[in-house]
């Protein structure tokens, strides 16, 4: 996320003596009420930031925190119950523990889907402590695609493969375009997670076909996947449609309603990352050029006039004049 956050919470705000008080106190604001606990010895180094941002009718924050334990007890929901759920993606390894369905451990990364009218406990494995981004949506943003919308056990609902890897991609993906998009588009984009979660959940509902859904994000993870390996040149339609598990025909037909084939969007976005390199890096034009994929200067001169109508050296030279 690069935009301005709508709220931010910082313990660096207030005294040291006071940071865990009034760590409990924005985290219940952020989020709904909850109950962080940390034994008061270490409470003296106790740091931790949120920062929220409104998307759609959803709410995405990033919370980083020292290590503790934090969840919802039935006393949490008696006091503030707003039926929301959530998704919830902890960079390093946590666990999650329940008193109505069996505990488990998440790894790295994993994606997490729960109620957040259910009671639970959590806490990340490791001393580096909470890194994490929560998504909490309304529970009717679910209703018309998630069967039994008011009976969600949480569990991970990432995988290395399948609807799982194209939720968890989709989701990587809104954490970067979420600042871009405008209101219809960021409501449209909430459909299509909802609708892949309720499918990798395994009860989306039998009037609903995540066939719109599944495309939308196999098309955001073809470009992250340009965007990870832009600089080499062996990056190609064919590798992209092998690594996502698609046929090359239906990779271009991803591409097919923004206009450009998948080679052009490629090429595209190694110009757009040349010309910022060239705006902001003192490296030579070959350096910049072969950071970005081309294969040889030539091809980089020859594309870049065709795209800006200047050469690369004399693009760079119009910016010191």
């Amino acid at each position: 996320m690069h935009k301005s956050p709508a709220i931010r919470w910082s313990t660096e705000d207030v005294p040291q003596a006071e940071r865990f008080d009034y760590w409990r106190d924005s985290i219940c604001a952020a989020f709904d009420p909850m109950s962080p606990e940390l034994k008061r010895d270490r409470r003296v180094s106790f740091r931790g930031d949120i920062a929220t941002w409104k998307f759609g009718e959803a709410t995405l924050m990033e919370i980083r925190a020292t290590s503790h334990c934090t969840g919802r007890s039935l006393h949490d929901i008696a006091r503030g119950s707003r039926h929301y759920v959530y998704l919830y993606k902890q960079r390093a390894k946590a666990w999650f523990n329940f008193d109505y369905q069996d505990s488990f451990t998440t790894g790295p990364g994993a994606l997490v889907f729960g109620d957040a009218d259910r009671p639970f406990t959590t806490g990340p494995n490791e001393r580096c402590g909470f890194h994490h981004w929560v998504l909490k949506l309304p529970r009717a943003t679910f209703e018309p695609v998630l069967a039994r919308p008011h009976d969600i056990d949480t569990r991970i609902v990432s995988a290395p493969t399948g609807i799982g890897a194209l939720l968890s991609c989709y989701f990587d993906a809104l954490l970067v375009e979420a600042p871009r998009l405008p209101l219809g588009d960021q409501r449209a984009a909430l459909h299509a997670l909802t609708t892949l979660t309720a499918a990798a959940y395994g009860r989306l509902t039998t009037d609903n076909e995540p066939h719109n859904a599944v495309r939308t994000a196999q098309l955001l993870a073809g470009k992250q996947m340009i965007e990870r390996h832009i600089a080499s040149p062996a990056l190609t339609p064919a590798l992209i449609a092998q690594r996502l598990g698609i046929s090359v025909r239906l990779l271009h037909k991803l591409f097919e309603p923004s206009g450009t084939t998948v080679s052009r969007y490629i090429l595209g976005r190694r110009l757009e990352l040349a010309r910022e390199h060239l705006e902001r890096r003192q490296d030579t034009v070959l350096t910049i050029a072969l950071d970005c994929g081309f294969e040889s200067l030539a091809t980089f001169y020859r594309t870049f006039r065709q795209a800006y109508g200047v050469t690369p050296a004399d693009y760079r030279s119009s910016l010191i004049r």
